[in-house]
């Protein structure tokens, strides 16, 4: 996958440690439950062929993202750059002009 082993560390069995989210992932925790995990691509990104780990228990979004996968995949792919690493609720896109944004 893209990140050589991204997924070694997924939990997939029914014994998961609890100590794995106690104070590290969430405020005030009271539990937590296992989201499927879905694969999408996969996509050329900088030049390389990658796969992307979706959690998610939304019906189609991960057929969804590989139908765009493919479609960019099947252009000249997709190029990205990251100029800060932050948290955000959606992508955030910086393009040189409101034109090439349309």
């Amino acid at each position: 996958l893209g990140c050589g082993g991204a997924l070694a560390e997924l939990p997939h069995k029914h014994d998961l440690d609890y100590k794995r989210v106690l104070g590290a992932n969430c405020e005030i925790v009271v539990g937590y439950i296992p989201i499927p995990v879905g694969m999408a691509g996969p996509i050329t990104l900088n030049g390389e062929s990658v796969y992307i780990p979706m959690a998610t228990t939304e019906g189609c979004l991960v057929a969804s993202t590989n139908r765009g996968c493919k479609a960019i995949s099947q252009g000249s792919g997709a190029s990205s750059t990251i100029l800060k690493d932050g948290i955000t609720r959606a992508p955030c896109l910086r393009l040189p002009s409101a034109r090439e944004a349309a």
